[in-house]
């Protein structure tokens, strides 16, 4: 069992969540008329911003003995790692909407993962809050955006994504790394994240839509 929870760690870790993402986003309707080039961008600059800086700097701070594993267990030694994917998701989303055009919508959704991840960097200071929880929690929250926002209801996907964070908040928890209550302000917060900008953006559109028109 332990084995399994093991393997469902490794496979939904925190970094491969924006991976996973913009694989589901660039299969929504609205992209079927882009070329192979542009998915291949996308998914290409998602690797290397949100995976490939954020790995190679943990290998180069274990290797220089400031962080002790993967999972980067010790919340002391979360704090580096942390600014370093926030530099490189802030660049990531940059990119898909100065680059690549992304509606204002989409890239706000992907602005979350900036919000959360200084948001566990701030409460990870005083107390270890989960990354896993929060990047699944940031899923759902972004899957469920994404819905609104193309008016479509992907029932299947939503349960499969709810089944995995089931997963993924046990897996922590069995195999020790969090407690419950850990995990469960995680996942509300990576939710909050994702969902909260777009939130923010009707409430904006709304207003500017109430204004008086000036002659």
């Amino acid at each position: 069992m332990k084995t399994f929870l093991t393997i469902i760690s490794h496979i939904f870790h925190p970094m491969l969540m924006s991976v996973i993402g913009i694989i589901l986003v660039l299969r929504l309707p609205i992209f079927n008329y882009s070329p192979q080039y542009y998915h291949f961008k996308a998914i290409i600059a998602t690797l290397i911003l949100t995976i490939i800086i954020p790995i190679t700097s943990i290998f180069f701070l274990r290797k220089k003995g400031k962080i002790k594993d993967w999972f980067i267990s010790n919340k002391e030694e979360r704090t580096i790692p942390y600014i370093i994917s926030v530099i490189a998701y802030v660049i990531w989303s940059v990119f898909l909407y100065q680059e690549l055009n992304f509606p204002i919508e989409f890239t706000l959704i992907a602005t979350g993962s900036v919000l959360s991840i200084i948001g566990l960097m701030i409460i990870n200071q005083k107390w270890k809050i989960s990354a896993h929880s929060a990047g699944v929690g940031g899923l759902l929250g972004g899957i469920l955006s994404i819905s609104y926002i193309t008016l479509t209801n992907p029932v299947a996907l939503i349960i499969t994504i709810i089944i995995i964070s089931g997963l993924v908040i046990i897996s922590r928890i069995i195999l020790k790394a969090h407690t419950p209550s850990q995990v469960t302000a995680g996942f509300i917060w990576g939710f909050i994240c994702f969902t909260m900008p777009l939130y923010f953006l009707e409430l904006f559109s709304h207003w500017l839509q109430n204004q008086p028109i000036l002659d």
